[in-house]
């Protein structure tokens, strides 16, 4: 099995998201990852720290298409990850998902 981040970007505002379709898409995601961690929206702003030894932070703002929320999944392929994510209720506003498999972290590679 594999591990898969998968960022929810679009759909609708977090004010016109009616309990129905947050109960759906909470089952929805309970249902295509079995140890859910669901992750919350991000805020629209944040910070960028750059430079050889992290000397440069800027406020950033990000664009309409900020990531909505996250969760992570396991899967056999990418393949068997998309036919998961296929039923995600934010397609119905619009929305789009992003799939990216974890690279497995070893720390005796360190």
């Amino acid at each position: 099995m594999n591990t898969y981040v998968v960022l929810f970007r679009g759909g609708l505002p977090k004010e016109k998201l009616t309990d129905d379709y947050l109960s759906r898409f909470t089952n929805w995601a309970k249902d295509v990852s079995k140890d859910l961690r669901l992750g919350n929206r991000l805020m629209p702003e944040g910070k960028l720290i750059s430079g050889k030894n992290g000397e440069n932070v800027s406020n950033v703002e990000f664009s309409d298409l900020l990531v909505g929320g996250y969760i992570v999944i396991e899967a056999d392929d990418y393949d068997n990850a998309v036919s998961k994510l296929k039923a995600c209720p934010i397609f119905e506003n619009g929305g789009s998902v992003e799939v990216c498999e974890v690279l497995p972290y070893r720390l005796n590679h360190l």
